[in-house]
C-alpha cells in the first residue's frame, strides 16, 4: 500500500474493469500486434512470467477476467484487485460480469437482442429462453450458448427463477446462479 508507482489519474473502479475486459478481447484477437501487446501486460503478474508470449496465447482459453483485473490493479500501482478496490472504497460483494460472460463466442449462436425489457419480457414469453441485462440492452439467448460457458442450464434454480436475470420469480435462485457463475470466473 502506499506505493510511489500509483497512477497519477486514478481510474474509476467501472473503468479498470472496462479495461480488464479489453484486454480480453485483445488477448483473442485475430491482430497480432494486439495479442503481442496483451500477452506482454499479462507476463507481468507471477503465475504468467515464466511463458513465453507463445505459451500464454496457447493457454489463453484459462485466462480468466480475475487475471485481467490483476492487471489493471497493478498498472494503477497496486498489489492485486482487492487492494484497488479496498483503496477506491468499493467493498461491496462480487457481482457477475456479464460483459466478460458474454464477450466470447456470443456471435456463434443465434441471439435476440433488444433495447428496452418490455421487448425483451414480451419475446422471452412468446418465445423462451434465458434473459440477462446486458448494459444498457437485454438479451435472450438458448441453453447452448450457456453450456458454451460452462453453465449448467438443467439447474433447477434456472425454472425456479423462470430464466428471467431482471426480475427473477425466485430472487434466492438467482443468486445462487450468481454464486455459480462468479465461480467459473465471471465476477466484476
Amino acid at each position: 500500500m502506499g506505493t510511489d508507482s500509483r497512477a497519477a489519474t486514478p481510474l474509476p473502479l467501472r473503468e479498470c474493469k472496462v479495461r480488464a475486459s479489453l484486454l480480453l478481447k485483445d488477448l483473442s484477437s485475430s491482430d497480432a500486434l494486439r495479442v503481442a501487446r496483451a500477452t506482454e501486460r499479462l507476463r507481468k503478474l507471477p503465475a504468467f512470467a515464466r511463458l513465453s508470449p507463445s505459451e500464454l496465447v496457447a493457454r489463453r482459453e484459462s485466462i480468466r477476467h480475475k487475471h485481467a483485473l490483476a492487471v489493471i490493479a497493478h498498472e494503477q500501482g497496486f498489489s492485486s484487485w482487492a487492494e484497488l478496490k479496498n483503496e477506491r472504497g468499493e467493498d461491496s460483494p462480487l457481482e457477475v460480469d456479464f460483459d466478460a460472460f458474454f464477450a466470447r463466442d456470443a456471435g456463434v449462436f443465434l441471439n435476440r437482442w433488444f433495447s428496452t425489457y418490455a421487448e425483451a419480457l414480451a419475446s422471452h414469453r412468446e418465445r423462451g429462453g434465458y434473459l440477462f441485462p446486458y448494459r444498457r440492452q437485454f438479451f435472450i439467448c438458448e441453453a447452448d450458448c450457456l453450456a458454451a460457458r460452462g453453465v449448467d442450464t438443467t439447474d433447477p434454480d434456472w425454472e425456479r427463477m423462470g430464466r428471467n436475470w431482471v426480475e427473477p420469480l425466485d430472487v434466492a435462485a438467482r443468486t445462487r446462479l450468481g454464486q455459480k457463475l462468479i465461480a467459473l470466473g465471471y465476477a466484476s
